[in-house]
């Protein structure tokens, strides 16, 4: 029996249109996954890997210039500790190996438009963000890091989503990751999300629902910019003498 495709035949047809006319750079999709076993481990339950990575190898067939690179992610520790990966499925982007965003569960839904999106953007290497916010992003001195849990059937989800991982493409010191928060209920949990988009930076900083780019930017240099001590004129006169 032939296996049901995730992506209809008419957004595959879409798709390909899309990345032939918009990809530029090949782009790296780094699958973090468990191989199909018989036994099940109890701890290493993975119920959407399966349909995560049958999404990904679709995915990745629609252009020549989209590189699946399948991960076991209890077999490969040291790319598991380069890549930073807390959880799977995960899916790694990046173009050169710098820059990396995350996605953590499968990209169903409003979230595979994201998933697309963010490919766009990393290809073309031109930033969605406006020359105000870059500037601003220069700024960042310290580690941030984002995370945006999201659902595959809400609406406002994409938009928080592509501009976290749009912030973290333009800026070396923020990492985002994109969470989808019924695949991860302990994380869910942990952090009280209650609806969604729920973003965290940083640990300490939670905020609900849809943001602007101003705003998200606002959070990120409260989190990312360390004040830079300025040498006491009187200590230095001390120490010349």
């Amino acid at each position: 029996m032939a296996q049901q495709q995730i992506i209809s035949e008419q957004d595959k047809a879409q798709l390909k249109r899309t990345f032939r006319k918009d990809l530029k750079a090949d782009v790296n999709l780094h699958l973090f996954t468990q191989e199909p076993s018989p036994l099940t481990i109890p701890g290493r339950e993975c119920p959407t890997c399966p349909q995560t990575r049958q999404l990904m190898e679709e995915l990745a067939g629609l252009s020549p210039k989209l590189r699946l690179e399948t991960i076991d992610f209890y077999h490969e520790a040291e790319l598991v500790k380069e890549f930073g990966v807390a959880r799977i499925p995960a899916i790694v982007l990046d173009a050169d190996g710098s820059n990396r965003i995350t996605f953590y569960g499968i990209p169903a839904g409003y979230e595979l438009a994201a998933l697309v999106e963010d490919i766009k953007t990393i290809s073309r290497g031109v930033s969605p963000l406006s020359m105000e916010t870059r500037k601003q992003l220069r700024k960042v001195n310290q580690p941030v890091h984002i995370q945006v849990f999201v659902t595959p059937s809400d609406t406002d989800c994409p938009g928080v989503a592509r501009l976290a991982h749009a912030i973290a493409l333009e800026c070396p010191q923020v990492t985002a990751d994109v969470v989808e928060v019924q695949e991860f209920p302990s994380l869910a949990q942990n952090y009280a999300v209650r609806s969604v988009p729920f973003t965290v930076i940083n640990e300490y900083t939670k905020v609900s629902g849809p943001m602007s780019e101003p705003q998200m930017l606002q959070h990120v240099l409260a989190a990312g910019v360390a004040a830079v001590s300025k040498p006491d004129p009187e200590q230095i006169k001390s120490e010349e003498n």
